[in-house]
């Protein structure tokens, strides 16, 4: 991908890889009228859309929505700033750069898709679909992230009194996001995209479900989401190998939306997952909480079958010596090699089947940092039906969504009944008390968990008594989570030297510096 991008942009990047998002260079000077004169240099155009949407979110999937919460425990191999949210405005991290290099990619795509001559408008449709997606899909995360963004829809004219953009309101964000999402379904409905590699119409209805969770919309994500009942195209994975193909073969999966491309000849060595989760040339800074664990722990000695995902999720191979097995307790979570996380890994096809401990006796191959070519699930079946569940929850239809918490349990083996779990299926905090720890367990290291969290109004009842144990183990004072502003990101520092308008609007208790 990154060669064919390097063909597009090489004499007319908007964006160069050290600058801050609004130190652009203007339309004008880019000599558009030689360039984007024909279907090649739109498709060559459309890949550097992707490779900016990989530098924006390959390695902070998972640093947004996973190290942050309580998914993971510290191994002791990563700074602690972020495990005990001490973030600052000068961490390069908190930067919405790669956001915007995307956005910005997207409204050159908006503008000059249409100018190029001898296209059909059907011909054109997926790729505007794909510019609107996209960006919506980049300010929806953005705004998670950070709350209040600046918007920009189109591209700079080279006007210094157009340089400075404020952040608009959130509601404002919103309505951006949603004219975006509609603007793509209307495009992918004169013609859609089948690879899951790239936006595609069942990616805006994932999107548009997500969108309205977020803002508690909920009849509306009921209706998004009735774009998968019923829809051949798409279905839960069926079992456990099934559901572990979701991550090793994604654009075989049934279950699989919408999955970031990765390929190590093309792209460099993608460190920044397996590097913070399940690398196996290094040690990796977190892994699964002990909570989640002794959950799965639980769950293999319950009688009610067993939860494959444990096996499918952490490397329990390494309890293996010759032939004998250390049996999997609670006390396994101190074990050597349970640190590594094998959800993108490889699974050995000769493995073994050890049926007095009811798991899988076989050899991963454990991400390589160095190497590693895991593709990305960005959205699949299990996470919007799951949102589902939680607007079905909150329309008095608790039956029905315990009725989906069934469905995912009962295809990775965990047969229990979610309903004998609740005193009452009308009891709200209940149910999606149990459909967010399904959440938790399904999709671990995936980017979800933070913003469930943050969405359900739980964050810091959740996370208070997390960071305190963090603090204290850490010998530090203990303040909790401390100020709720801190569930969003600080704006990097940069920012404000930039762009002026953002003076005085850093998201509060962070400071400009």
């Amino acid at each position: 991908m990154k060669k064919l991008i390097f063909l597009a942009i090489a004499g007319m990047l908007i964006f160069s890889s050290c600058e801050d998002f609004l130190t652009r260079s203007p339309l004008s000077d880019l000599s558009p009228e030689n360039y984007f004169k024909d279907k090649a240099e739109r498709d060559n155009w459309n890949a550097g859309i992707y490779d900016a949407f990989q530098s924006a979110l390959s390695q902070k999937q998972v640093l947004y929505g996973d190290i942050r919460s309580d998914n993971v425990h510290t191994t002791g191999y990563a700074a602690d700033w972020l495990y005990m949210n001490a973030i600052t405005p000068s961490k390069g991290e908190s930067s919405w750069q790669a956001f915007y290099q995307c956005i910005t990619r997207c409204n050159v795509g908006i503008e000059k898709y249409p100018t190029i001559p001898n296209i059909l408008e059907s011909e054109n449709a997926p790729y505007l679909g794909q510019c609107y997606g996209m960006r919506a899909y980049m300010y929806f995360w953005g705004t998670r992230v950070w709350g209040k963004l600046p918007i920009i829809t189109s591209t700079w004219d080279g006007s210094l009194d157009n340089i400075y953009v404020e952040r608009s309101s959130l509601e404002d964000v919103k309505t951006q996001i949603l004219s975006d999402i509609d603007k793509a379904i209307g495009y992918f409905q004169i013609k859609d995209v089948t690879d899951k590699y790239f936006i595609n119409l069942a990616t805006m209805y994932a999107l548009k479900t997500d969108v309205h969770m977020w803002y508690n919309e909920y009849d509306k994500a009921l209706e998004a989401s009735d774009y998968f009942i019923g829809n051949n195209n798409y279905a839960l994975a069926g079992d456990e190998v099934e559901w572990k193909n979701i991550f090793t073969k994604p654009a075989d999966s049934k279950e699989v939306i919408f999955t970031m491309h990765w390929d190590y000849e093309n792209d460099g060595a993608n460190s920044g997952w397996p590097g913070q989760l399940g690398a196996s040339n290094t040690n990796n800074g977190y892994q699964m909480s002990q909570a989640i664990f002794e959950e799965f722990i639980d769950r293999l000695y319950s009688g009610e079958g067993t939860d494959s995902r444990l096996w499918n999720t952490v490397d329990t191979v390494k309890l293996y010596y010759g032939n004998s097995r250390l049996p999997l307790t609670y006390a396994t979570y101190t074990v050597s090699g349970i640190q590594k996380c094998i959800k993108y890994s490889d699974i050995d096809p000769l493995r073994e089947y050890d049926a007095s401990n009811q798991i899988y006796k076989s050899q991963y191959a454990v991400l390589n940092t160095t190497d590693s070519d895991q593709k990305l699930v960005m959205y699949r079946l299990a996470n919007i039906l799951l949102l589902r569940a939680e607007a079905l929850n909150k329309l008095n239809r608790g039956d029905e969504a315990l009725d989906i918490v069934n469905n995912i349990r009962t295809r990775v083996g965990y047969l229990k009944d979610a309903k004998t779990e609740v005193s009452n299926i009308s009891n709200q905090a209940e149910v999606e008390s149990i459909i967010l720890h399904e959440r938790q367990l399904e999709l671990f290291g995936e980017g979800c968990r933070w913003f469930d969290l943050m969405r359900t109004g739980r964050l810091k009842e959740v996370m208070d008594p997390v960071y305190s144990a963090r603090q204290e183990a850490a010998g530090v004072q203990v303040t909790g989570m401390g100020n709720e502003g801190t569930k969003y990101w600080p704006v990097y520092y940069r920012e404000f030297e930039s762009n002026y308008a953002l003076k005085g609007d850093q998201n509060p208790p962070y400071t400009e510096r």
